[in-house]
């Protein structure tokens, strides 16, 4: 404001020095300049007791305040341009900080829940692992089932604590499919024994590209429903990859007990359990989410199609990336 005034003082200078180049008498010149910089001092005085009634006002309302962002719902006298327009922008800026609260609360309110039904199902395994020691009726294979079980879980929560920031922990690379089922496969031999399964990877080959880790994970959680929702009598698992030009098709088939019709749209939805969840154990409802999630940011689709009683079909597709090959080659 004081350099709008200054340049206000030289424009009255320069009408004075234009009235004495035509021999104005000094008297009416000098009265000119006492006249408009007096009105220039009254404006100037005006707008500085404006602002300063209106940051008087706010800085009291925010003392009052026990909530400091509530300050843009109160009256602050924002009477002049430069105050609504300071006003509308602290709006905004709250506005945004109150959908950014609101959204980490519903995340952090998603976790709690999460966490809670996590506690009820980790429980399972280690119930089942006290009391057979209780009853001294325990095998070596049973008992490892049980820990798998428990670290399938905490691998699962930590993913999804991650799930966030996962962008940051991943590295794509090329990837042998044998090499992951593999491993997948080793990890839950256990299982298929206890389980009397029979897991077929023969027809599994192919290279994508994808994060192992990542991968290891993804696959780990959908053999682990194929286990869980397992046929009592003659279990069985596949794997197999279909290899064309533009992509991989990785299929992971059981004859487990299937899914219903009217559930299969929602089995990747969030804490989605359905007629199975609830039947077989306590759920979560998460795994299934949680790779979804991860499959969407790796880049590949996931499907899945079953049958009530009869089986489940999960596919999993890579596509082939042609820039990373020019990238590499450079």
């Amino acid at each position: 404001m004081l350099f709008f005034f200054g340049c206000y003082v030289f424009l009255i200078l320069l009408f004075a020095l234009f009235f004495f180049s035509f021999h104005v008498e000094m008297p009416f010149i000098i009265l000119f300049m006492l006249l408009f910089l007096g009105f220039g001092l009254l404006v100037l005085l005006y707008f500085y007791y404006k602002k300063k009634r209106f940051y008087n006002s706010m800085f009291e309302t925010l003392l009052e305040l026990d909530q400091k962002y509530l300050i843009t719902e109160m009256d602050v006298n924002a009477d002049f341009l430069d105050a609504k327009k300071f006003m509308d922008m602290l709006y905004d800026i709250d506005k945004s900080m109150n959908e950014k609260i609101g959204f980490l609360e519903q995340m952090n309110l998603g976790f709690r829940d999460y966490i809670e039904l996590w506690i009820h199902e980790v429980k399972i395994p280690i119930s089942n692992l006290i009391l057979m020691f209780h009853n001294g009726e325990y095998e070596k294979q049973m008992v490892l089932e049980q820990v798998n079980r428990i670290e399938n879980l905490v691998e699962q929560v930590l993913f999804y604590a991650r799930s966030e920031t996962l962008e940051k922990d991943y590295f794509i690379k090329k990837t042998l499919l044998q090499d992951v089922v593999n491993d997948v496969v080793k990890k839950n031999k256990d299982a298929f024994i206890l389980g009397k399964i029979l897991i077929d990877v023969s027809e599994v080959s192919g290279e994508v590209l994808t994060d192992q880790k990542w991968l290891i994970f993804i696959l780990n959680q959908i053999l682990s429903n194929s286990i869980k929702y397992r046929k009592d009598d003659y279990a069985q698992i596949k794997m197999k990859s279909i290899i064309s030009s533009h992509q991989v098709v990785l299929k992971i088939w059981d004859n487990g007990i299937g899914i219903r019709s009217s559930e299969i749209e929602r089995v990747f939805d969030k804490s989605f359990t359905g007629s199975n969840g609830r039947m077989i154990s306590a759920s979560t409802g998460m795994g299934l989410f949680i790779v979804k999630n991860l499959i969407q940011k790796l880049g590949h689709q996931i499907s899945i199609e079953s049958k009530e009683g009869e089986y489940t079909e999960v596919s999993i597709t890579f596509s082939s990336y042609d820039f990373y090959d020019v990238v590499t080659k450079q």
